[in-house]
């Protein structure tokens, strides 16, 4: 009797190769298969006549196998073709043709009645046939009476193979032990766990897949919600530094400021110094609006961690990101004394002159460094920061929670307190999603601008009106000021038809030889896009063609026209992000999303752009339309990349949390494993 740790590699009649195929994605025993979920199901319930079937058609056939033959293709010896002859009643005749499934021309017999189900290919000589098909033989209950599991797969590997081990998989589902207690099923209308199991695979009914689906993202978000509260419970179990507020001190360095802080900055550095003078360490997200001033409050957390006498750590998920942090603070803290070191891949800083690493740990472990600003190479064992005191990380959507448990680890093998964590992000993410994804903990927001901003006004621009991007490229450059071309492509695409960085670069070249043009790019070398960047920053560059990579936080002031190439190609999100880029000074902005797509779902989604600067709104249309991990990048960040759920729904979220905690409060030793396997990485059923 096979169980859930059965390897299906022995299992009865199991062909080596087969296996090993489904070893590739990650099947390896039959409880790895049973959390393997089909990515979408087919209806082959209703069946046509041969005679009916037409080109471009998804149908279900019953049929009588007439003929079988296999051959090598002529151009690509190495691929196999199995074409197979069908008959019905009606007397006419499709063909089935398979590639690369050489076996099927064994297991198939002249007289066979299949169901075969797939879309319907016109070839050259206009004759009809089905390719790669979908096929069963009739039985008592063949699988083409029911809905039909279509899972990802590999080459070689046809979905009746992988359906065939799911059917054993299945059959040990009641092995599964249910964590969710029964009466929170009853509150929230879940169907229990074995059933779900059972018929988001092979399910009785299309309405039935739908509630499967609904119970096991319950359960993976109560798997995510108690990673997140044992987590959780580790930052804040240690005892910190405490930092005393120094008002004095904080009120010189305000008034040494060349602004004013708005209502909002003034609010969330409080916010934070309260925390600092806590016993336990901090963990809070300032949240801050595009252009709300985040760096600011920042600033004034560290200056009261440097004025007690600690260290401070910067750490910024790009080179670009942390050179533009170190060169803000420098300018901040300079008057000051405070020596700030730079770390990242292949370059060190002490101060304002380059240094080796060496000289700069060296530095860094007598506490002649006081703010150390660098990448993630800050989290190299051999960086050590003997008095750290706050931890401040940009972009917290990308630093996960393992990197902060490094770093408290560290400081606990060392004896020390454990330092504070701010965390920034510029993501606009509505409050009660960012609750949830942080377990709850403080989040202090920034939404509105510092007084002096300019306006930004933002226009779509359609294929008839594009002469008015070069006007207005020509007008801001002759007014003093500097512009952004953003593509979402490096090289041109002819599949796509998208304007690409290196193509529009030499259009607006040959335009205006003149112009003083740049490139900027992910594959430059990383010292390369900082030197394009300070060059940018510096004037000496009029007009900066790039992708994406300069979506968050790079601060050119003089920067006052931002143009979007191939703007529906973007979450809404995404657009507002990037037009946070210009109106950092006092003068107005214009945004310019460009399309040659006119479709009413893209005009309305770019006009709504065009319509708002309120980032929090239009985070909450890209989550209702794409989902968090289109808006987000799960797969570039730390949000999970979850196989079922997602965050549509609010109140499953929401039981989700109190679940985890009742289960915790049970049994603390609880694992996430324990709720979910966590080793799968597949696409969720119905997102594809």
């Amino acid at each position: 009797m096979p169980s859930l740790m059965t390897l299906i590699k022995s299992l009865p009649r199991m062909n080596p190769m087969v296996a090993q195929k489904l070893a590739s994605l990650g099947l390896i025993t039959l409880e790895d298969a049973l959390f393997y979920f089909p990515f979408r199901h087919q209806d082959f319930r209703q069946r046509v006549k041969i005679a009916d079937v037409t080109a471009g058609q998804e149908v279900t056939i019953l049929g009588t196998v007439t003929h079988v033959a296999s051959r090598r293709a002529w151009r690509r010896r190495s691929t196999t073709i199995t074409d197979v002859t069908l008959a019905d009643d009606t007397r006419a005749t499709i063909h089935a043709v398979w590639f690369n499934l050489p076996f099927l021309s064994k297991a198939l017999k002249i007289g066979d009645q299949l169901y075969v189900s797939g879309k319907i290919a016109a070839t050259k000589s206009h004759q009809l046939q089905f390719q790669n098909p979908v096929y069963e033989k009739a039985t008592d209950r063949p699988l083409h009476e029911q809905l039909i599991p279509v899972y990802r797969s590999t080459e070689g590997l046809s979905q009746r193979q992988i359906r065939l081990v799911m059917k054993q998989a299945v059959s040990l589902a009641g092995f599964i032990h249910d964590q969710v207690p029964e009466v929170t099923l009853q509150d929230s209308h879940l169907m229990e766990k074995t059933e779900a199991l059972k018929q988001i695979h092979f399910p009785d009914a299309p309405e039935l897949a739908h509630r499967a689906v609904r119970r096991l993202a319950f359960d993976e978000l109560v798997a995510w919600q108690v990673e997140w509260q044992r987590a959780t419970v580790t930052l804040l179990a240690d005892e910190a530094t405490v930092l005393p507020m120094p008002q004095d001190k904080i009120r010189s360095f305000v008034q040494s400021l060349p602004f004013e802080l708005t209502n909002d900055q003034r609010i969330a550095a409080w916010q934070i110094m309260q925390d600092l003078a806590k016993p336990r360490s901090m963990y809070r997200l300032l949240q801050g609006e595009v252009g709300s001033g985040k760096t600011v409050v920042a600033a004034l957390a560290a200056d009261d961690a440097l004025v007690n006498g600690y260290q401070v750590a910067l750490i910024a998920p790009t080179l670009v990101l942390a050179e533009q942090h170190w060169q803000t603070l420098t300018s901040m803290f300079s008057a000051a004394g405070v020596t700030i070191g730079f770390l990242a891949a292949g370059s060190c800083r002490l101060g304002s002159a380059t240094t080796g690493k060496a000289t700069l740990l060296a530095a860094l472990a007598s506490q002649e460094c006081q703010l150390l600003v660098g990448t993630h190479a800050v989290l190299q064992p051999q960086v050590e920061l003997p008095r750290l005191g706050l931890v401040i990380i940009d972009e917290q959507q990308r630093f996960g929670v393992t990197q902060r448990q490094s770093i408290l680890e560290r400081q606990r093998r060392a004896g020390r307190p454990v330092p504070h964590f701010l965390s920034l992000s510029a993501t606009p993410i509505p409050r009660t999603l960012a609750l949830w994804l942080t377990g709850n903990l403080s989040i202090s927001q920034l939404t509105h601008k510092p007084a002096g901003r300019g306006t930004i006004i933002t226009k779509v621009v359609g294929p008839s009106d594009r002469a008015v991007i070069d006007q207005s490229i020509a007008a801001e450059v002759a007014a003093g000021h500097q512009a952004f071309v953003i593509t979402p492509l490096i090289e041109e695409s002819d599949a796509l038809g998208i304007r690409s960085v290196t193509t529009e670069y030499e259009r607006l070249r040959r335009f205006d030889p003149d112009r003083r043009l740049a490139m900027l790019h992910g594959a430059l070398e990383p010292e390369k896009r900082v030197s394009v960047l300070t060059a940018m920053r510096q004037g000496l560059i009029d007009v900066l063609v790039s992708t994406t990579v300069i979506e968050v936080g790079v601060d050119i002031p003089n920067a006052t026209l931002m143009v979007i190439e191939g703007a529906e190609r973007f979450g809404v999100a995404q657009l507002h992000q990037l037009r946070g880029r210009i109106g950092r000074d006092r003068h107005d902005g214009l945004c310019l999303l460009a399309t040659d797509h006119i479709s009413e779902p893209i005009m309305a989604r770019l006009n709504l752009v065009a319509s708002t600067n309120d980032g929090l709104a239009l985070a909450a249309y890209d989550l209702q339309q794409r989902g968090a991990g289109d808006m987000y990048g799960v797969r570039q960040s730390g949000l999970p990349d979850w196989q079922l759920a997602d965050f549509a729904h609010p109140e499953l979220m929401a039981q989700a949390e109190k679940t985890a905690r009742d289960l915790l409060a049970r049994n603390p030793k609880l694992e996430p494993k324990d709720i979910w396997p966590t080793a799968q990485n597949t696409r969720s059923p119905h997102r594809e």
